[in-house]
């Protein structure tokens, strides 16, 4: 893989834009996967009282009866402001 200096990731985002639910402890909060890479996605919402740092669950629905949704434990590493309400940096978690 070629890696320009504007982009240095390791890993290439596909660009999702597919409904996600993440847990967090009793919290269940619904968003938008905006991308998705090897190590992390990005998550939009509306508004949030998630804990930054802290693991979460994310489950991200197929558009197949076939396929069970993709889960993984994951923990929020960074937000940010975007005009449809905060985008959310999630790095994936190690499996244990």
């Amino acid at each position: 893989m070629i890696i320009s200096t504007k982009e240095r990731r390791a890993f290439q985002r596909m660009i999702i834009n597919a409904p996600i639910t993440l847990y967090q402890g009793d919290t269940v909060l619904m968003g938008i996967c905006r991308d998705l890479s090897a190590t992390g996605m990005g998550i939009l919402v509306n508004e949030h009282n998630l804990e930054l740092g802290l693991p979460i669950r994310v489950s991200l629905a197929t558009h197949s009866n076939l396929l069970p949704p993709f889960e993984a434990q994951a923990r929020i590493i960074r937000e940010l402001d975007a005009q449809e309400g905060a985008l959310l940096a999630v790095e994936f978690l190690p499996i244990s």
